[in-house]
């Protein structure tokens, strides 16, 4: 099959959320068809790093996208009842070049990453439409709003609202729509009651996330990784810095909160002032970072779909604690897998207790890899996905399973 892919950041290197799932997908639907990638890069080194995934691709057109002009071109908006995230991902160029190969190319499927891309291809009716939204970011702006305060309270809360009425138009016309967790399939379908949801969730590397052989012992050292310019990972290890590590350091004096990703805001970097916090800013490999940990936390008070930190510190036999909001995503036997906690002080005992305890919680690891090795396969999520693609509608499955008539 020939495929449309529009993927809302160029998802190369897959070193975040979004680009790790994003990729893994194309490196997939390569092995059995033929791709033409659209993508937006909203970071100018970006540009630069399309190349590598035409190993995977016929072609890949790479669009840039300026972030700060896109949030002014965005402003207008607020006066309409369209959310502020379509035009912010509106790109006329990369209109002109998708419409370009629409009409020069016969595509039997279009496969949209990101319910925002969805606007370059709403004329088009007569190819089918996959669309992975991974999460409902609809209902993530709406959490957004929980935790700021007026007038960001308010545009967040709207955003929600038209997000969701823009997310439901999508449902409407896709033939099929993918989510990474059965919660995320609940809150789509109370936005769309009709829609056709697929769950299919992460993956993870279990053999590049590999604890290092004879890896020298680690200190009492509590570790977070992600995105720093992501506000839910902001408000996470602010908080746990300030409300959670001196509750730790009571019992044990020497912890410290190791807090790993690229592009930390100046609130973040301020938190290196704080006895034992240490802001390591962008890596090249996170690796080098997790064997330095003892525990792994997830302290998040806004949270959707899977949590791919989680999955990479079990995938790395270290224990993970994590509010019950971070861990909702995971199956039922990968929660087993992780300490729950949601308060500063349970998150704080059940850190301590692991801290004191190493051989519990090397047991802990150890169980942590073998959960998350059997629950999140990247060929069995992926397997899911080419098969949707290859049959949105599922009427060939079911006419094959149809007795013949005698």
């Amino acid at each position: 099959m020939k495929i449309l892919d529009l993927c809302h950041r160029i998802p190369y290197p897959p070193e975040k959320g979004d680009k790790i799932r994003a990729f893994h997908q194309i490196r997939a639907l390569a092995e059995r068809h033929e791709i033409d990638l659209f993508t937006l890069a909203d970071d100018p080194a970006d540009l630069e790093r399309g190349e590598p995934l035409r190993q995977y691709c016929r072609d890949v057109t790479v669009v840039k996208l300026n972030a700060r002009w896109a949030r002014i071109r965005a402003l207008p908006y607020l006066l309409t009842s369209t959310a502020l995230t379509i035009p912010y991902f509106g790109s006329a160029e990369l209109q002109r070049r998708v419409d370009k190969a629409l009409a020069q190319r016969s595509y039997d499927r279009i496969f949209v990453y990101c319910s925002a891309m969805a606007q370059y291809v709403e004329s088009v009716d007569k190819i089918p439409m996959v669309v992975d939204l991974v999460d409902v970011d609809s209902n993530k702006w709406t959490q957004y709003a929980t935790f700021t305060k007026f007038p960001f309270s308010a545009v967040y809360r709207r955003e929600g609202a038209t997000l969701a009425a823009f997310e439901r138009r999508v449902c409407e016309r896709s033939a099929g729509v993918v989510v990474t967790t059965d919660r995320e399939a609940r809150l789509l379908r109370d936005i769309s009651p009709g829609a056709r949801v697929h769950v299919i969730p992460n993956g993870v590397d279990t053999e590049f996330f590999r604890p290092a052989a004879g890896a020298p012992q680690a200190g009492n050292t509590i570790g977070f990784t992600g995105d720093m310019a992501y506000f839910p990972n902001q408000e996470a290890v602010i908080h746990f810095a300030r409300n959670v590590l001196p509750l730790i350091r009571e019992s044990v004096p020497d912890a410290g909160f190791l807090i790993v990703g690229r592009s930390p805001s100046p609130e973040v970097q301020a938190l290196s002032g704080i006895p034992g916090v240490e802001v390591t800013g962008f890596v090249p490999d996170v690796r080098t970072h997790l064997v330095r940990m003892r525990v792994s936390v997830a302290p998040f008070s806004i949270a959707a779909g899977i949590q791919n930190k989680i999955l990479e510190a079990m995938s790395y036999e270290l224990p993970v604690v994590a509010t019950s909001r971070a861990s909702q995503g995971l199956t039922a036997a990968a929660a087993v897998g992780v300490e729950i906690a949601d308060t500063p002080q349970e998150l704080a005992a059940a850190i301590v207790r692991l801290l004191r305890n190493p051989e519990i919680a090397r047991e802990k690891g150890r169980q942590s890899r073998r959960i998350v090795a059997g629950e999140y396969s990247w060929p069995q999520s992926l397997g899911q996905l080419v098969q949707l693609l290859e049959n949105p509608t599922g009427k060939e499955a079911r006419q094959a399973a149809l007795p013949p008539r005698s």
